[in-house]
């Protein structure tokens, strides 16, 4: 039953209609024409953008027959951006992230765009007039004919030249006639801006948006058209189905003769159906990425559907289920749709002339009785003309132009006048805006000012409140205190039962001396007690009893824009990124969340009393993503006691049991490690190696249940073990069982108020795990994070640059 659920086809199998082609408006000769044009200098300015696009000879050419195979072979599914087609009996993803893969190109989410760098400025000239001159408009097959005379252009307008023929009269094509966009011209204006947008994601939805929009009908015919960049659902096959390189042809050989020196890869699509029609060859239903690919950190959409056929599709690939032509039924018999036939081909003496089924002429002159009348009536074309009627046409047209070109100055002062007034009104907003920030800047200045001398604690009514409407921590007896004997400057006096909390609720400030002095010693012994009554570990605060606050206020005046900072294995942090701790740990950014790992566990497990080390270590994020990309091949190894792991994975492993003199299972029993989900949260994750269990601490339980979370880590339940056994540092690795880890979610964890706050929740309840088990992790509460973050802060400052001095 659970094959039902698999998606239908939309032509029934073995019943597609046998197109003949698609047609596309790009040409591959762009990119010969591009690679010809430009000096290996130009070529390396745009590689950054359009590398891997200018070696597309590298692969097969354009089959515009095996294009229409592959869009007949699509399943019904409702994803808005994103098919699925079948080949040999399995499916293969084209998305977004797919498209990227086989281009190379930037697919980030598209920017807003400031206006000013797609409108020309008043008073300046529009740089199409400096690229193209007074010419009303430029095509794509304009610009080639332009590269074809290189030598007659500057370097500039060369490179500037190529990088709108690739995108414009390559990548984007609506039209055979396809006119340049003013706005992409005024854009390239600044090189830098043009080649750092993402024309991946904008060629991908132009040609996403097409495929939808064609019906059965139109797919049944014999020759569809398709706008954008198809041919990447060609080279997604390629990469798809290994085997599809021995349908390969001939390539031409650049040094036996040919003038040409890109060769040309042809592909013999016998072969190809061949191929499609065996059911044991191997075919990537979601094409493997290489790890250092860049520009596909977010290929989601904001308006993507769910699909549940999609999701049992995702979830038998990550099962290793081997799918097979039984499994996609349903789907239309091409041979029953309704198909317009192509156009009748007349011979009518040495022209051939195309002619309509419904009887109309389509004769280039019409009709022999329309030539009998027009000849009849005196409009012939060998009818002599009129001098006189000559000269008023001649007026006629010499008015007309001169009307054309008023027209067009009036315009152009027009639209220079809007343009200042939309100007003058954006200074005048702004100024307006500008004004009221320092004005509320003003006020709150005040406002601490008087909270100070008052004397009621830091806080700052213009910071976030504590999450989980926790209190503001302020001591009342201090409060007390400052009524009965008020600072200098005070004249009001304070209401000791006032409220105080944060979230509404009136707090009754009735506590006595004794609290105080038991607060106090808590702290004096090392621990801190948060807002809820939990305790953190005594890192919260630092070793000579500073406050990690004061330091804080010290980092954020050092921090400086040009500063980088190095945690070693590849890690670097920006400024901008470490002051973004304080706040969050960015889900998108894990490189942000390794170096906060990487310093917490050089405190936790290195820089502590040895006899007080706790039996557990800390892994980065990166951990997880290593195991991830091998997980398809893991599944697909009948032995996977044989399975080779990635070197890099395990020297790290091994790298870290020598620098510390401490291995799993000997005095290691607990791994911790962050955890992405759906690039918006962490989770914390525990392998207990002596009990062969994978729990996960989740401070966003409402998110997704555990029977939806459990999938995702499925890699590494049945992945862990099998390396436990590979890096086999002592007898209890050599002999660890290689049944999967069991899964367990935590869930009465604090749960997150703000997604934002999931980083460090995560890195808490790692620690607090460390020292003291389940039982502290239900302890960790929100009340102390800001505090436990800026200090964190600071720990990454001084791992790098030293101690900091207050």
């Amino acid at each position: 039953m659970a094959e039902l659920e698999l998606p239908s086809r939309l032509f029934a199998d073995r019943e597609e209609p046998a197109g003949d082609r698609v047609n596309m408006y790009f040409k591959l000769n762009t990119i010969k024409a591009v690679l010809k044009a430009l000096t290996p200098e130009e070529l390396d300015t745009i590689r950054p953008c359009f590398g891997q696009l200018l070696d597309v000879y590298s692969k097969p050419v354009f089959s515009g027959k095996l294009a229409h195979f592959l869009l007949t072979r699509q399943l019904n599914v409702v994803k808005r951006h994103e098919i699925w087609v079948v080949f040999a009996g399995k499916p293969v993803r084209f998305s977004l992230r797919e498209f990227g893969l086989v281009t190379g190109l930037n697919c980030q989410p598209l920017p807003a765009l400031d206006r000013a760098l797609t409108k020309c400025p008043p008073g300046v000239t529009p740089y199409w007039f400096t690229l193209f001159g007074g010419e009303e408009y430029f095509t794509g097959e304009m610009l080639l004919g332009k590269l074809r005379r290189p030598k007659a252009l500057s370097s500039e307008v060369r490179v500037k030249y190529a990088c709108l023929l690739l995108v414009d009269g390559f990548l984007c094509r609506r039209s055979f006639h396809m006119k340049i966009p003013k706005e992409h011209v005024e854009m390239i204006r600044d090189l830098d801006v043009f080649l750092k947008y993402p024309w991946g994601r904008y060629s991908f939805d132009m040609t996403m948006q097409c495929i939808k929009s064609r019906s059965l009908n139109q797919l049944a015919q014999a020759t569809v058209a398709i706008q954008g960049f198809i041919h990447a659902l060609v080279l997604v096959l390629v990469e798809a189905v290994p085997a599809i390189f021995s349908a390969v042809g001939e390539i031409t050989d650049p040094e036996s003769g040919d003038e040409d020196v890109f060769p040309v890869i042809s592909l013999k699509l016998d072969k190809v159906w061949d191929l499609d029609k065996d059911p044991k060859v191997d075919v990537f239903s979601i094409i493997p990425a290489p790890q250092d690919v860049v520009g596909l950190e977010d290929c989601s959409w904001a308006d993507e559907v769910r699909d549940p056929g999609v999701e049992v599709i995702l979830s038998k690939i990550e099962e290793g289920c081997e799918f097979n032509r039984g499994m996609f039924v349903g789907g239309l018999r091409g041979a029953v749709l309704h198909v317009e036939p192509p156009p009748r081909v007349v011979n009518k003496g040495k022209r051939k002339v195309r002619s309509r089924h419904s009887g109309e002429h389509l004769v280039r002159g019409g009709s022999s009785r329309d030539k009998k009348l027009k000849v009849r009536s005196g409009k012939g074309k060998h009818v002599l003309s009129d001098p006189n009627t000559s000269l008023v046409g001649a007026l006629r047209n010499e008015i007309e132009a001169g009307l054309k070109e008023a027209r067009g100055d009036v315009y152009a002062h027009v639209c220079i006048d809007l343009k200042a007034m939309e100007l003058r009104l954006e200074r005048s907003m702004k100024q307006s805006i500008f004004s009221a920030v320092a004005e509320a800047l003003s006020s709150r200045e005040i406002v601490k000012s008087v909270v100070t001398e008052v004397g009621v604690g830091t806080y700052d009514p213009y910071s976030q409140p504590p999450a989980n409407g926790a209190s503001n921590p302020i001591n009342p007896a201090k409060v007390a205190s400052n009524v009965a004997n008020p600072a200098d400057g005070a004249s009001s006096p304070v209401n000791p039962a006032a409220p105080s909390s944060l979230n509404g609720e009136s707090e009754e400030a009735e506590d006595s001396s004794s609290g105080s002095e038991d607060s106090t010693k808590s702290q004096a012994s090392g621990d801190t007690i948060d807002g809820e009554g939990g305790s953190v570990p005594e890192a919260v605060l630092e070793s000579d009893g500073t406050p990690s606050s004061e330091k804080f206020k010290k980092l954020v005046q050092l921090l400086e824009p040009r500063f980088d900072f190095e945690y070693g294995g590849g890690i670097v942090l920006k400024e901008s990124e470490l002051r973004l701790v304080a706040s969050s740990i960015p889900p998108d950014n894990p490189q942000v969340m390794d170096a906060c790992v990487s310093v917490m566990r050089e405190s936790v497990f290195i820089n502590t009393d040895p006899a007080a080390v706790p039996r557990a270590d800390m892994l980065t994020s990166q951990f997880h993503g290593s195991l991830a990309v091998m997980f398809s091949k893991f599944k697909k190894c009948r032995r996977k006691e044989t399975f080779e792991f990635d070197a890099d994975l395990l020297s790290s492993i091994t790298h870290r049991f020598s620098s510390t003199g401490r291995k799993w299972l000997e005095a290691i029993d607990y791994l911790y490690s962050p955890f992405n989900i759906d690039k918006n949260r962490w989770i914390a994750v525990m392998v207990d190696l002596p009990s062969h269990s994978l729990s996960v601490f989740d401070s966003t339980a409402n998110a997704r249940r555990g029977s939806r979370l459990k999938p995702e880590l499925e890699f590494l339940c049945e992945m862990f073990p099998y390396l436990v056994r590979k890096i086999g540092a002592n007898d209890l690795m050599i002999n660890y069982p290689l049944t999967p880890l069991s899964f367990t979610r935590h869930t009465r964890v604090t749960q997150a108020s703000d997604r934002a706050n999931t980083g460090m929740l995560s890195l808490l309840f790692m620690e607090a795990h460390a020292f003291g088990g389940f039982d502290k992790v239900c302890q960790v509460s929100e009340a102390g994070l800001r505090q436990r973050a800026e200090q964190l802060s600071v720990q990454l400052y001084e791992h790098c640059c030293g101690d900091i001095e207050v």
